[in-house]
């Protein structure tokens, strides 16, 4: 198949998932994006039956400036906006409402705008008025986060506790429980929320709840590894924990340096509401809420180590490419990628030498290729699978999955080959033994959502679940490989999850 169709079905595959994602989260202000991942779907339907030489192309001109576009200028403003950097992040914004013109973008950047402006009342003025005409939803954030920017944490708690506006003013409800004293009942509402707070939001959950529990050293790790708060923002939040932990001098003297600042920043206006505040008894938690508060630190922690080690690909998942990389090598010097004769020299899965002594070929046709495309493709699934599950669980289990996965799934569609129920074939690729790895990782996400039920575990699990489709997407268009491969190793490896658990991250 060309490259084209594989393009093109690809992309196509991406954006239907984005609309899963989409319906996952339960978003309304996410309709205009599903709008524009199902115009994708539209064109790509039309170019692969009407230009297909050209589909990949046709699509990539939708897919890339109103999807990708949006979702890395989004990711870029996060970013901005949690450094303290808001006049970049109002620019991201603003480039997001050019590409995708709709009204919740067109908000969306205006609202950014009003952040990054720096005198107070102006400040005040510019969200009163956006608040004034946005509908009533979006009217409802504005409202709140004008409260809050006044420091009036009880009126602002009665607006996110409306339940037309619980969802997507969740994290204000945490910290404004956390700021009027309400410790026990904000980290309750936290375990009972999880499963609806948006994604955007599980952080400063987590930050809301171990800040006013008082765990200073996780307060720490999360506001300047995971969520890269600009300084006084996260020197601001350890305070505060320390100051719940007991720690009052360490955490006086980080107010008063904050408070002095010569810039009105948030929090340096928060630090001089806090000042006025000391003397308060602080929380005694009940055993269930220290539970909580102990696996939200747990969380943060998985999560920090999981951003420090970066793109850096892990030992088994390194000797796995290498691998494959030299098998691949091997056909290219010995008459080619695509040439039957060398494939089955080189030990692909054919089944009337499979079943007449040649039983090897059930392993070594997991590190062979069809083609360049097969190949790459393969390899890519393969680093991204690998190192999240060798990251997770260790070398051994990678490595072990995976050999288990490639030997199992030749297996069964030897099996098939040998029942007759599948016509004899030549079979060549690492798709059974990648979805073996897929398996696993899909294991461990629903036992996450099983153990937490929080919207962050539903959106990995269904994340992971697009990258299998484009995989599956990708390898049906390609001679040589096997559906029953893909779903007897994923099953394999979906068992095997059962008895695999991560490591335990360091504290």
């Amino acid at each position: 198949m060309d490259f084209q169709t594989i393009l093109a079905v690809n992309l196509m595959a991406l954006s239907a998932l984005s609309i899963l994602l989409g319906l996952v989260q339960r978003r309304r202000e996410l309709t205009s994006f599903a709008l524009v991942n199902g115009l994708v779907l539209l064109v790509g339907g039309f170019a692969l039956w009407a230009y297909p030489q050209e589909a990949g192309g046709l699509v990539s001109l939708v897919f890339f400036p109103l999807v990708a576009a949006p979702l890395a200028l989004g990711a870029l403003q996060a970013h901005y906006a949690r450094a303290g950097r808001l006049e970049a992040a109002a620019r991201c914004a603003d480039l997001m409402a050019f590409f995708h013109p709709s009204p919740a973008m067109r908000l969306s950047a205006a609202f950014a705008r009003a952040a990054a402006i720096d005198d107070p009342r102006e400040k005040a003025r510019a969200f009163a008025a956006l608040a004034a005409e946005a509908p009533a939803e979006q009217a409802a954030v504005i409202e709140t986060r004008l409260l809050a920017d006044r420091g009036d944490w009880e009126k602002a708690l009665v607006l996110a506790q409306n339940p037309e506006n619980a969802r997507q003013l969740s994290g204000y409800r945490l910290r404004a429980l956390g700021e009027t004293g309400r410790i026990e009942e904000m980290i309750r509402d936290y375990a009972r929320s999880a499963d609806s707070t948006p994604l955007e939001q599980t952080v400063f959950s987590w930050l809301f709840v171990l800040a006013f529990a008082g765990r200073p050293h996780a307060v720490e790790e999360l506001a300047t590894r995971v969520m890269r708060l600009d300084p006084d923002a996260a020197a601001y939040w350890v305070a505060i924990s320390r100051r719940q932990a007991g720690d009052e001098a360490s955490a006086r003297a980080a107010f008063e340096g904050l408070a002095v600042s010569r810039k009105e920043t948030p929090a340096a206006i928060a630090a001089r509401r806090q000042l006025a505040k000391f003397g308060t008894p602080r929380p005694h938690l009940s055993a269930e809420a220290q539970e909580i508060v102990e696996g939200v630190a747990l969380r943060a922690a998985a999560e920090s180590a999981r951003l420090a080690r970066g793109w850096r690909l892990p030992p088994a998942t390194l000797l796995l490419l290498a691998a494959n990389s030299a098998a691949f090598v091997a056909e290219i010097g010995l008459g080619g990628s695509q040439n039957a004769e060398t494939l089955i020299t080189l030990g692909a899965l054919w089944a009337p030498l499979a079943l007449h002594g040649e039983e090897w070929r059930v392993l070594t046709s997991a590190f062979l290729h069809y083609g360049p495309l097969h190949f790459a493709l393969n390899m890519m699934m393969l680093a991204l699978v690998g190192r999240e599950l060798e990251n997770e669980a260790g070398s051994l289990k990678t490595f072990a999955v995976y050999l288990g996965g490639a030997l199992f799934s030749s297996v069964f569609v030897l099996g098939l080959m040998a029942s007759g129920l599948v016509g004899y074939g030549l079979y060549v690729g690492a798709s059974g033994a990648i979805f073996a790895l897929f398996g696993v990782v899909g294991a461990l996400r629903i036992k996450d959502w099983l153990r937490h039920r929080a919207s962050l575990d539903a959106f990995r699990a269904t994340a992971l679940g697009l990258a299998m489709l484009v995989q599956i997407a990708a390898d049906f268009l390609l001679p040589m490989s096997s559906l029953a491969a893909h779903l007897s190793g994923f099953g394999f490896g979906l068992l095997a999850g059962i008895f695999v658990n991560p490591k335990r991250p360091l504290r």
